[in-house]
């Protein structure tokens, strides 16, 4: 399962707090600036990939933070323009250490 959440430049410290949790740090997670996704949005996007249960209990931990779960036609585009800007990024480094 695949979540993305948008947080404000607002509440970008809060939720880097957040962000220390050892269940996040285990599960994994991607933070991208939203201008550099080319969304019109102002902050950052949370990629967050793992089982329903640990997407469940990650949720939780963003309660008190005022970001937004993604939904849609949006998440599955941040999804997507996520998931190729690592797929290029692990591509580029075969290029130098292959």
């Amino acid at each position: 399962m695949e979540i993305v959440y948008f947080c404000g430049y607002d509440i970008k410290r809060d939720m880097d707090n957040v962000l220390e949790n050892d269940l996040l740090k285990r599960t994994g997670y991607i933070v991208r600036e939203c201008k550099l996704l080319e969304s019109d949005r102002k902050g950052h996007f949370l990629y967050i990939s793992g089982t329903p249960e640990k997407i469940k209990e990650i949720g939780e931990l963003f309660v008190d933070l005022p970001i937004e779960k993604l939904i849609g036609k949006e998440s599955k585009e941040m999804i997507k323009k996520i998931k190729a800007e690592e797929d290029s990024a692990a591509t580029g480094m075969g290029m130098i250490f292959g």
